[in-house]
């Protein structure tokens, strides 16, 4: 092959990040422990579907004049558009700006219904908020239980560290996180905020172990916070030589 050849060549960003982790932990947990991440676009689906759009944007936000969110300024798929990139890096760029904007997005809605209180209303809103409730606890029941088995076989092969749920709960607390609310209500947006922030979690040490690659900064978008660390769009080598060395770009580094 001559040096034109290797010139055009596109790189396999996917290939080049996986194989440094294959180095660093074997080919049978990263094979995987990688592979199982993407049963978990279901989950992103279901709560973007569910929690973001119905239940916040249709359900809530029309009668208790919340803030609106867009969702394309949390889902930011741009990483997709890096020069060279072949189309399975297209897809887990995007896949990785989907499911952490889903995550944000969810994060911030959760804040906006906790620091009002959508109970101080007429009968029909109360109604609402009443239905509103119960469709959350049934989405949480399911989706909390796959997302925490889901994610503890990936760490179990990728050396994740688990979210510490009882440090999440006890600050909520402390902090009076919804505190207008009576029970049961505090305690379901409690929880929902419990799931959301565990998950946001979770996603961090993927996307910063897999796809450390910062998105376009255009004065609307709003990154996870987590996106600081991550590596200017055209230091993909100075990117995947530190995933090599330390596995993450992450300050929580991979247990093994």
């Amino acid at each position: 092959m001559n040096n034109k050849s290797l010139i055009n060549k596109k790189p396999f960003i996917a290939k080049s990040i996986f194989m440094t982790h294959v180095r660093r932990i074997g080919w049978i947990r990263t094979a995987l422990g990688g592979g199982l991440m993407y049963i978990s676009f279901f989950e992103f689906v279901f709560i973007h579907l569910t929690t973001i759009i119905f239940l916040y944007t249709f359900m809530l936000q029309p009668f208790f004049k919340l803030k609106k969110f867009r969702l394309r300024d949390y889902m930011i798929l741009d990483r997709s558009k890096i020069n060279g990139m072949r189309i399975f890096d297209k897809f887990n760029c995007d896949f990785c700006g989907y499911a952490n904007g889903t995550a944000c997005i969810w994060n911030h809605q959760l804040d906006q219904i906790a620091a009002a209180d959508i109970k101080k209303a007429n009968i029909i809103k109360k109604l609402i908020a009443m239905l509103y409730s119960i469709c959350l606890i049934i989405f949480l029941f399911f989706n909390f239980i796959f997302s925490k088995i889901l994610f503890f076989i990936i760490a179990s092969f990728l050396g994740f560290h688990w979210a510490e749920t009882a440090k999440i709960a006890s600050r909520l607390k402390e902090t009076d996180y919804a505190g207008q609310y009576s029970f049961p209500f505090r305690g379901i947006i409690r929880f929902a905020k419990l799931y959301a922030e565990s998950l946001a979690l979770n996603l961090e040490q993927i996307e910063s172990g897999w796809c450390p690659l910062k998105h376009i900064e255009n004065g609307t978008n709003v990154p996870s916070a987590h996106h600081k660390l991550f590596f200017d769009r055209d230091k993909i080598t100075e990117a995947i030589e530190t995933l090599e060395k330390e596995g993450s770009v992450s300050d929580r580094k991979p247990r093994y």
